[in-house]
């Protein structure tokens, strides 16, 4: 079995009702094709012959090319939870989970690296990507490290979207570098974590 048709079988798993498995089939053929060709030659024609629906279905849906893709995306991302475990550690673990829970459901292993690369060359689908993907993780996260200043686990001086970045960025790099293996980057997560704790906790009270 092929690549994308191993993709599109784990998203329309058998038993679902016909509306589900055609929006299903419709969003996982537009995000194939945005990773293969991108935004701009990205068609409804070939997201419906990939996805084996009429037209007509996904324009009864989505009047424009635009609104499929962010659907697609949003659809890919998911929302994370509210999450306040009480520490910096717990919280970092706890979105990491969720974020790779929400990979392994849709088939991020196939798709991401090749999304990655594609939006660095599209500014168009750049913006939607960062709009609808990467923004609302950028949010909780801010979040997180606010919550682990006021508790004195991080340093108040702390440049919240360097950390961010170095958050993130390191286990972006570990999944693409070994193929999309999504248990080396949940493994490398705590690694970076406590680096980057011990480059920016507070440091020890005086002593009296």
């Amino acid at each position: 079995m092929s690549e994308r048709a191993e993709t599109a079988a784990v998203r329309r798993p058998p038993g679902r009702p016909r509306s589900e498995r055609s929006h299903q089939a419709i969003v996982v053929a537009t995000l194939e094709l945005l990773a293969e060709q991108g935004f701009q030659q990205l068609t409804m024609e070939q997201v419906a012959r990939r996805a084996g629906v009429g037209k007509a279905t996904i324009y009864r849906r989505w009047p424009a090319k635009a609104e499929l893709v962010k659907d697609a995306i949003r659809y890919f991302s998911a929302e994370l939870p509210d999450i306040d475990t009480g520490s910096l550690a717990g919280d970092y673990q706890q979105i990491s989970q969720a974020v790779l829970a929400v990979a392994r459901d849709r088939s991020a292993a196939l798709l991401m690296p090749r999304l990655l690369s594609e939006v660095a060359q599209d500014p168009e689908m750049h913006a939607v990507f960062s709009k609808w993907l990467v923004e609302p993780r950028r949010a909780v996260l801010r979040t997180v490290l606010r919550r682990a200043v006021e508790r004195g686990e991080l340093r108040e001086d702390i440049d919240p979207e360097l950390l961010i970045d170095m958050l993130v960025g390191p286990v972006i790099y570990r999944f693409i570098i070994t193929g999309g293996d999504m248990s080396a980057a949940a493994g490398y997560a705590p690694r970076v974590l406590a680096a980057v704790q011990a480059a920016f906790s507070p440091p020890p009270a005086p002593d009296r």
